[in-house]
């Protein structure tokens, strides 16, 4: 049965990772199509039914340019760095609960997420940073200053930020007892959390939200902190000697960590799948036995994609506002601002919890 239950979570792995890049490609048609509504444009409207298809169009002329190689370059790193970055981005899904409950297949249960691991967080950090050697490979290899720079200037935004993306989450581990995403989405579920607070962490650690968030807006070196690629001083940043396919692996990258990032904070904040009417529509609960309405309004996978795709408006909204910061500002807010209060918040926090408990 071992082997049915292997079989099964590899085929699941494989539907949610494919699941996946189809919603990174319209992601990014997402922001094409905000940033040129914000800007009184129509945004790509030729390749199918309003543009649907764009992303997948760009992909197809990506698989058909020419894909050139710098003559200097150190080829196997420069090979290799857009497969790093890439695969770091992807390999976070696979530890993401999107829905409650299981699915019986031939006799065997099979949750809504590829691994429960019980240091998830740990895993989804460890994976987020790794993500930079993709960039300081592509800055290396590609033996051009405006690339070595970019992936100088990724590894101190990196270093800075890392930091307080960690310290802000502490709150929230504390809170669960656990450091497994599953544990922290049934911990904010009034109809789990037995021991829990049983409500969203967001409402407990508003602080920590506002610092995680600005720190995964540095990690996947989004708008304002997108001094990595700074076009107008670095031309494209570390992948400026990159074409083809290779530039789109890159691109794959930035936009699924936006995706990665929005799901990690609708767990660690927002509940994850726990539907905010759970108190009513749960399984069990005074009104679970309304059809439709009660899959419509209780918790599920649907109230998991309604608070991503919420986050990543905000990510896409963002980028069309504000401007882009200047090295020393990036580092000042990093070490200066986020870092003293993200330590603040959690010596508050805990002082709170234990003066609670006295």
């Amino acid at each position: 049965m071992d082997w049915v239950l292997l079989l099964l979570r590899a085929i699941l792995g494989f539907i949610i990772l494919n699941l996946g890049l189809v919603t990174v490609a319209y992601i990014i048609y997402g922001e094409r199509k905000v940033g040129a509504h914000m800007q009184a444009r129509q945004g790509p409207n030729r390749a199918g039914p309003i543009g649907l298809f764009q992303s997948f169009a760009d992909m197809i002329k990506m698989l058909k340019k020419e894909d050139t190689t710098p003559k200097d370059a150190d080829k196997p790193v420069f090979f290799l760095a857009p497969i790093v970055a890439s695969f770091a981005s992807l390999a976070i899904i696979a530890i993401i609960p999107w829905s409650p409950g299981s699915i019986n297949i031939f006799g065997v249960d099979v949750n809504f997420y590829i691994a429960d691991v019980g240091v998830a967080m740990l895993v989804a950090l460890a994976l987020s940073s790794l993500g930079v050697y993709g960039v300081l490979m592509a800055g290396w290899a590609s033996n051009s200053k405006y690339a070595l720079l970019s992936a100088m200037r990724a590894s101190a935004q990196v270093l800075s930020y890392e930091l307080t993306f960690g310290i802000s989450l502490v709150g929230i581990f504390i809170m669960a007892g656990s450091l497994s995403l599953v544990d922290i989405t049934n911990a904010q579920n009034a109809a789990h959390a037995a021991y829990q607070p049983g409500i969203w962490f967001v409402l407990l650690q508003p602080v920590a939200l506002v610092i995680f968030f600005t720190s995964a807006l540095a990690e996947a070196s989004r708008t304002p902190f997108d001094l990595i690629e700074a076009e107008s001083e670095l031309v494209s940043g570390y992948h400026t000697e990159y074409s083809g396919m290779r530039f789109g692996l890159f691109q794959l990258a930035e936009f699924n960590a936006v995706f990665t990032m929005s799901a990690l904070m609708a767990v660690l904040f927002f509940g994850g799948w726990s539907s905010p009417f759970s108190s009513f529509f749960d399984s069990g609960q005074s009104l679970s036995g309304i059809p439709f309405i009660s899959g419509l309004f209780g918790s599920g996978i649907i109230w998991m994609l309604i608070k991503i795709f919420l986050l990543i408006f905000t990510f896409y909204w963002l980028r069309w506002t504000l401007p882009r910061f200047r090295y020393d500002q990036v580092m000042n807010i990093g070490w200066k601002k986020l870092l003293p209060l993200a330590i603040a918040n959690l010596i508050v926090y805990t002082l709170g919890i234990a003066l609670l408990q006295k």
